[in-house]
């Protein structure tokens, strides 16, 4: 005879509520509404748990946003400061306070290169080649993932630029 709160594969009722996106709803209407939080709400997602994190993280979630026309389109630049210093920024257009705010982390090897290209494809920022006044072009491409709000560096570029 089955104990009350277990179900027949040994799995106990607060363990499965605890695997769902949202507690008591199937992971699709979870998806649904989940998916529909404006993106500057993005970040206090995935502080809501792991599960949350990984999910806002997720290829899964990108392509539900793009199949349902739900991304939001940021705007970013790429400036110079008053140290000649390279910098990203990124403004949310829809927002109220119309603000700029700067991409903390660019790496430390990009902040006084020149002539870098920028690109940005889906969820990702790219910022290729460059040169320097000390060193000549460099086919390195730093990846910066909106997600995970953090850059890496990405495969280099088959000719420096």
């Amino acid at each position: 005879m089955d104990q009350p709160g277990v179900v027949s594969e040994g799995i106990s009722q607060m363990e499965l509520s605890q695997q769902s996106l949202i507690s008591g709803l199937p992971d699709n209407i979870g998806l649904f509404c989940l998916a529909r939080v404006p993106r500057k709400y993005h970040t206090l997602l995935k502080c809501v748990s792991r599960r949350w994190r990984d999910f806002v993280c997720s290829e899964e979630w990108h392509s539900y946003h793009q199949k349902h026309k739900l991304d939001e389109t940021w705007i970013y630049a790429l400036c110079r400061d008053k140290l000649d210093r390279l910098c990203c920024y990124v403004l949310d257009p829809n927002s109220s306070r119309k603000s700029w705010k700067l991409v903390h982390g660019l790496p430390p090897r990009v902040l006084k290169r020149k002539g870098m290209g920028f690109e940005v494809l889906g969820n990702k920022v790219y910022l290729l080649g460059g040169c320097g006044w000390c060193e000549d072009a460099t086919g390195e491409v730093y990846c910066y993932d909106v997600s995970l709000n953090a850059w890496s560096e990405a495969s280099p570029l088959s000719t420096a630029r």
